[in-house]
């Protein structure tokens, strides 16, 4: 029994002066220790065994024991110094304690006693709720990463697009470039022969019977007069026509009127035979016959002006040839400087041409080092935007798909307790909306249960004290302690007054003498107050 009696702070010494039934009350209230002991035990590992996936269990065992030490000595200690004849507000206090203890105990245990039982409606809430921001974010980085493997082949494509570019482009300059060469590095003209080569060809051209040489001013004032010939005989020619036309139609029209019938001059009827209209008619028709034979007198007189200009111009065209044809030996100084010059240009196209040919090779390589480049600098830049976009979205993943095959935190849990009661479930129907109320009593009813188990449970070495009857053990106890107090108060109360007679006795020579002192003034007797 001796365990029991430790555990209900009680000492042997003082205990085995007391009757066995005192002894045995002890043991009975030293036993209620071990009740709030195990529980703390137990509810350490059951803490334990909720929060971690894997439990270090040598870790937890060590820790529970030291939790269940603490419990045990808390309880033994209170039992240790619980006194049925102390004042009831130093015992109230010493209750209050232990009933604040055990609230936190009980609520400590009992909450995650309810998280346990409510973990699989707040794992699958939560799971839920994860898996629909899980698959938000997964289809935003789907979609962000389609855009980026869109943006990488739009990079190739463009950069084998220009390769393609910039190989046509320089096969197209090198090729036109080189077909223009042969023709370029043919021998040079001798000025010389190019210039007699120039005369022949120039007089084998005046041979033609179709040639026609370069008009001097005689040759094209003649142009000019048969020019100005042709638009007279033309208007001429003209007014003739129309002349002749008029005298058929008066002709006509006499021979109408004569006939009494409506003509183009008079187209009112009248009788038979010649009148006055018909005179004026044969008038007119008489003044146009003897214009018609002027105008025709004119016109002959004008081809016969023609003829002879053709003849002007057909002698001054010979004339032209044949200065043309004098005039080659003239110009063979001149094809020579011309010949001389198409060599020098021919020479310095040629140059041109090579320069060019040469800046394009050389242009080549560089543009595709710089496609290269650049191309090289966008991809850079899209694998940085590649690693952005791991560094934003596979955290977020990673950490919902770990919250949502592992074990939840404290704080989730509770959130999810909270959700599970309060907030309906995104696909609850009008029903479970409406259950709101009861999830909330149910959950509540049920923390209450395991609560006040866990309260009533914790508050039984205390409460066994408090209902047992003071003992024998307790007077045992409590005498000397009370006669200790009573000497204490009186000492106190006459310190003042007998200082001086006990430091007679060497009490002031006491190493707790002057403190005493210090702490109780020395009170001085009156002459008439008696010593005692």
């Amino acid at each position: 029994m001796r365990p029991f009696y430790w555990l209900a702070g009680a000492r042997w010494e003082t205990l085995r002066h007391c009757p066995p039934s005192e002894r045995e009350r002890i043991a009975v209230i030293g036993s209620t220790v071990m009740i709030p002991t195990v529980m703390s035990f137990l509810g350490m590992v059951f803490y334990a065994k909720s929060r971690f996936a894997e439990p270090p269990w040598l870790s937890v065992v060590a820790i529970a024991i030291a939790w269940a030490f603490v419990i045990m000595n808390t309880d033994r200690i209170l039992l240790a110094t619980y006194r049925p004849f102390q004042p009831w507000w130093r015992r109230g206090l010493q209750v209050i304690f232990r009933f604040g203890l055990s609230a936190v105990i009980s609520v400590a245990i009992g909450f995650p006693f309810c998280l346990d039982q409510y973990r699989p409606a707040i794992k699958y809430r939560m799971q839920t709720e994860l898996q629909g921001k899980l698959n938000s974010i997964s289809e935003e980085e789907s979609t962000k990463r389609a855009e980026l493997a869109a943006e990488l082949q739009k990079i190739r494509e463009d950069e084998t697009a220009a390769r393609k570019q910039i190989v046509a482009t320089y096969t197209t300059q090198r090729d036109t470039l080189a077909a223009q060469l042969p023709e370029l590095e043919k021998a040079g003209l001798n000025p010389e022969e190019e210039a007699d080569k120039r005369t022949e060809e120039e007089r084998s051209k005046a041979g033609d019977p179709d040639f026609v040489a370069p008009a001097s001013g005689e040759t094209r004032n003649v142009l000019a007069g048969i020019e100005a010939q042709r638009e007279t005989k033309t208007k001429t020619k003209a007014e003739l026509e129309e002349k002749q036309d008029l005298h058929r139609r008066l002709v006509e029209a006499i021979a109408r009127e004569s006939a009494g019938q409506p003509n183009e001059f008079y187209p009112e009827p009248k009788k038979s035979g010649v009148g006055p209209r018909t005179k004026d008619m044969k008038e007119r028709d008489k003044n146009v016959s003897a214009d018609i034979k002027r105008l025709s007198a004119a016109l002959g007189a004008q081809l016969d002006a023609l003829i002879s200009s053709d003849k002007q111009l057909a002698a001054a065209r010979l004339a032209d040839r044949n200065a043309y044809i004098d005039g080659l030996v003239g110009k063979r100084e001149a094809f020579i400087e011309e010949a001389k010059e198409k060599e020098r240009l021919r020479k310095e196209r040629l140059a041109k041409v090579n320069a060019e040919l040469a800046a394009v090779e050389a242009e080549y390589p560089q543009r595709l080092a710089r496609l290269a480049e650049q191309t090289a600098t966008l991809e850079t830049t899209h694998a940085s935007n590649v690693k952005r976009h791991d560094e934003r979205y596979l955290p977020q993943i990673q950490r919902i798909e770990r919250k949502m095959n592992g074990v939840l935190d404290p704080m989730e849990e509770t959130i999810g307790l909270y959700r599970v009661i309060f907030v309906p479930a995104p696909d609850a129907d009008p029903l479970e909306a409406g259950e709101k109320d009861q999830k909330w009593m149910a959950g509540l009813f049920q923390f209450l249960v395991i609560f006040g188990t866990l309260f009533i449970l914790d508050l039984v070495p205390i409460m066994t004290k408090i209902f047992s009857r003071a003992g024998p053990y307790d007077v045992l106890v409590e005498h000397p302690e009370f006669i200790a107090n009573a000497n204490l108060k009186v000492l106190f109360a006459e310190y003042g007054k007998r200082a001086a007679d006990w430091g007679i006795t060497g009490m002031i020579d006491q190493p707790s003498g002057p403190d005493l002192v210090k702490g109780r003034p020395r009170h001085v007797p009156a002459a008439d107050e008696p010593m005692l």
